[in-house]
């Protein structure tokens, strides 16, 4: 499996790289750096991304190394949340 790195994205996008570290730095203030997935949220984001494979012509599934025997369940974070306890530093190029 390729992993690809935050320039190959910005390219894909449009916008500098500078500007995709800015963004997720405040993506990641925004959730209060919380991101943890409960495994059942975590399973269920891989058997969606797995159907839209196959809806694209590929057969290919979706590489897990976790398992549930072995990870506690995670309290779920609520990307709903607006609530903002810390402001993200500025950023100059």
């Amino acid at each position: 499996m390729e992993h690809y790195n935050n320039a190959f994205y910005a390219r894909v996008g449009g916008i500098s790289n500078a500007e995709l570290n800015r963004l997720e730095l405040e993506l990641l203030y925004l959730l209060d750096f919380r991101v943890n997935a409960s495994f059942r949220a975590f399973e269920s984001y891989c058997l969606h991304l797995e159907k839209e494979i196959l809806c694209n012509g590929m057969v290919q599934r979706i590489e897990r190394a976790l398992s549930s025997n072995t990870v506690h369940d995670l309290t779920e974070i609520s990307v709903d949340d607006t609530q903002q306890s810390i402001s993200p530093p500025q950023m100059v190029d």
